[in-house]
């Protein structure tokens, strides 16, 4: 059932090849949500039925790699050879499509190889976040997210006051400007700090515009854009509203009530265990294939397809999302307490 995914990061060359332009963007927006919220919850019935099956995938080391570079590969086929002689409704949703795959699983997946020690795990994470121009996303992530998350210092993490929108304005340049700072502070190389990594994906733009025409280099940038959307909408969404107090100036323990959880086999599937993220801030060094759910965390109603939508309907995310807040959390102004 791993190769699920990658037939899902497979999504444009099947829209492409099926002569179907739109099938992927209706397959990321339409069928997976709709499957999460049948049939994901991994305590429903189906799920008790299939769970020996369920509870068998195993990512291992190479099976992620595997996705990377055929999301790059099939990126960079793309914009090279299929868009130039599309039309520029085809190229539209095939640009869609091939943003989806650059932001569910490029993003997603890089997220998972740049918490590994492999060099070569962490250059595909680099490769495929500089793509989408979010490079510093992993130096931000690591170094700043994860000893900030769940507090008003975290630009990564949403207060419940937020909607998505307005979390956007402090998301982006919050973790840009993080991730300047955490860069300079660990000595990187000029190449592999955020202005270094954007120039490169400016570079990227500009060799698609000039060497393959207009319907690359506007395919290369509506890919970072969706991809962009949907890592501010996931981001935006596993902390919302759940916030740790401060102690004697000092943030209290990371705990499962400051983070949600998701109970989706479906969203696990595509997104390799992203959805047991509790597990991933309390033990980050386990890999995909060790996180568990963590029922004492509050619970998402849906699939992380689901919830990238319903993240941008505010109105109905809170009406699904606040009832599902601890009784006991803080959603005020930073506290120092004894």
């Amino acid at each position: 059932m791993k190769y699920v995914a990658l037939l899902f990061t497979l999504l444009p060359t099947l829209s492409w090849l099926s002569g179907l332009p739109w099938l992927g963007v209706l397959v990321a927006f339409g069928i997976f949500p709709l499957l999460e919220w049948l049939v994901g919850r991994a305590d429903g019935p189906w799920s008790l039925a299939h769970r020996s099956a369920l509870s068998g995938v195993n990512w291992g080391d190479t099976m992620p790699r595997v996705i990377a570079i055929a999301l790059l590969c099939q990126s960079l086929f793309f914009v090279v050879v299929v868009l130039p002689q599309a039309s520029w409704a085809q190229a539209l949703w095939l640009s869609g499509a091939l943003g989806v795959v650059a932001g569910a699983i490029g993003i997603t997946y890089a997220h998972e190889l740049g918490h590994r020690r492999s060099e070569l795990d962490r250059m595909l994470s680099l490769a495929m976040l500089t793509h989408v121009a979010y490079g510093h996303y992993q130096i931000e992530h690591n170094r700043g997210h994860h000893r900030m998350a769940a507090s008003w210092e975290d630009p990564a993490s949403a207060r419940q006051s937020e909607n998505l929108w307005t979390f956007m304005r402090r998301y982006f340049p919050g973790v840009w400007h993080s991730g300047v700072a955490l860069s300079a502070s660990a000595n990187y190389p000029a190449w592999k700090r955020p202005a270094g990594l954007l120039a490169i994906y400016g570079a990227w733009v500009v060799l698609a515009f000039v060497a393959f025409g207009a319907k690359s280099g506007v395919a290369v940038l509506i890919q970072a854009a969706v991809g962009l959307y949907l890592v501010v909408a996931v981001d935006y969404v596993e902390h919302w509203g759940l916030v740790r107090e401060r102690v004697d100036g000092r943030l209290e323990r990371m705990g499962p009530q400051h983070i949600w959880d998701c109970n989706n086999w479906v969203s696990d599937l595509i997104l390799i265990n992203l959805p047991r993220h509790a597990h991933h801030h309390l033990s980050p060094s386990d890999g995909a294939d060790q996180l568990r759910r963590t029922s004492a965390s509050p619970q998402m109603p849906t699939g992380y397809s689901g919830m990238v939508i319903l993240a941008a309907i505010s109105p109905l995310f809170r009406r699904l999302m606040a009832p599902r807040l601890p009784a006991e959390r803080s959603d005020a102004a930073p506290t120092v307490t004894a």
